[in-house]
């Protein structure tokens, strides 16, 4: 009885590895977007393909969904907009804390929704320029 009672109330082997599977993507999306911001307040632009995240001196890679090795979405919409993508097995589950839905697989993440739909799903960003300032290219020292 306890075992049944179990899988009522955290799901079934099968079903907490798609949960699984599933938390790894959004986890996957958040590190690509936090690296688009890199990119943006770096080069002043969005990279136009995610392979362009790639920097073998900080050890950047870019990550694949977890499942079948297939690449993320990712579409510049705009110069300061882009969508990023993936096929999820499961809608995400969501608690709500105060005001705020909060996933649960990303706590404490406030301000951030990374909810989803099952299937393809994707999440649309806008870069504030004035919260994410391009970097401030260094003047080169005069020439002796």
């Amino acid at each position: 009885m306890a075992i049944i009672a179990g899988f009522f109330v955290i799901g079934s082997p099968k079903e907490q590895q798609l949960l699984k599977l599933d938390n790894r993507r959004v986890s996957d999306l958040q590190f690509l977007q936090s690296e688009i911001l890199n990119f943006w307040q770096a080069k002043n632009r969005l990279p136009q393909v995610l392979s362009d995240l790639k920097d073998d001196i900080r050890g950047i890679s870019v990550p694949k969904d977890p499942e079948t090795g297939a690449e993320y979405g990712y579409e510049v919409r705009a110069p300061q907009s882009f969508a990023l993508c993936a096929t999820f097995v499961r809608a995400s589950v969501s608690n709500t804390v105060g005001n705020f839905a909060k996933p649960t697989f990303a706590p404490g993440a406030v301000g951030e929704n990374w909810e989803h739909q099952a299937g393809s799903f994707c999440f649309e960003r806008k870069i504030d320029k004035e919260f994410y300032p391009p970097f401030k290219t260094p003047t080169p020292p005069p020439r002796l």
